[in-house]
């Protein structure tokens, strides 16, 4: 039996565990990997801890993971565009990257320009990003308000955005302005007084909150209403009635194969990161909440 990272239940880190699980089989439209690399999310943590579990209830045992890359190793029915021994990236909607094996029913071939991890990091953040941005429907000549334009998400989104003539206000902390900047987006500090620093700068059209939480409040005072403001995993998104943005095949389709391309041509960039083995996935949660570590963690398989 193969082996994956198990989820005995909600809380801590600890949580998580290196188990075996059955094979998944593909179904139809379907096809499964053997998993080179798979992504962690912020949603990821959300959902380990407990936050989300009412928008997003989890079976038991669970396996975390929206984003996976590696080689195909079975083909459903239905499945077609693709052959056992393909390099892909995966989106996966219903989870299940943190494992030797997974099964998708999106996905989009890996250039050989993107590495492992690069297409492991790319997809669950890129649908995330173009969703958001085709939920708030921003259209060139507006400006969006972001929150964590620093993170795997939001330095996704402001590309997304600048390139289609939107600007960018990216709220970020002291250590990601410049790189708002080198994104096309003019950063504002992030923290008490936010909302003055915003204002200063002009009217805003929309708020997409890629941060998590505590921003919801002055989103919905510069954005003159809830409307055009999304968030992608604050829990008290419904006590202020705003739009909770859950994953799902109709947020953004083509997404996968629009990025992956722009990746590999050089003309995306990610957010950095490092990879740990798949076993730590504890630990990597540990280090990603604990704030040990800046940069994203793609968990890998040798």
């Amino acid at each position: 039996m193969p082996n994956a990272v198990v989820m005995t239940g909600y809380g801590p880190p600890e949580v998580l565990t290196w188990a075996q699980v059955p094979l998944p089989e593909p179904g139809e439209g379907q096809i499964r990997i053997k998993v080179k690399a798979a992504g962690i999310s912020p949603t990821d943590l959300a959902l380990r801890a407990g936050y989300l579990k009412d928008a997003i209830p989890l079976p038991p045992d669970a396996v975390l993971g929206f984003e996976a890359a590696g080689t195909v190793d079975a083909v459903g029915p239905g499945a077609t565009g693709t052959a056992v021994g393909d390099a892909v990236a995966a989106l996966l909607f219903s989870l299940g990257g943190y494992a030797e094996y997974a099964v998708a029913s999106i996905w989009a071939p890996k250039p050989d320009a993107v590495s492992w991890t690069d297409a492991a990091a790319l997809p669950s953040s890129a649908e995330a990003a173009a969703g958001v941005l085709r939920q708030l429907n921003v259209q060139r000549g507006e400006t969006l308000l972001l929150f964590g334009g620093g993170g795997s998400v939001g330095i996704i989104a402001t590309q997304l955005a600048a390139a289609r003539g939107v600007t960018v206000i990216s709220a970020v902390s002291e250590h990601d302005e410049t790189l708002a900047r080198e994104l096309g987006a003019t950063p504002v500090r992030y923290g008490p007084g936010v909302a003055d620093r915003v204002r200063a700068l002009g009217a805003v059209d929309a708020v997409f909150d890629a941060a998590g939480t505590g921003v919801l409040a002055d989103a919905i005072a510069l954005a003159g209403g809830t409307g055009r403001v999304i968030t992608l995993s604050d829990p008290a998104a419904a006590d202020f009635g705003v739009t909770l943005s859950q994953p799902a095949p109709g947020r953004a389709p083509g997404a996968l194969d629009e990025t992956i391309a722009l990746l590999a041509d050089g003309r995306l960039r990610l957010r950095a990161h490092q990879s740990m083995p798949m076993q730590q996935a504890a630990e990597a949660h540990r280090q990603l909440e604990s704030g040990t570590v800046h940069e994203r963690i793609i968990l890998t398989l040798s």
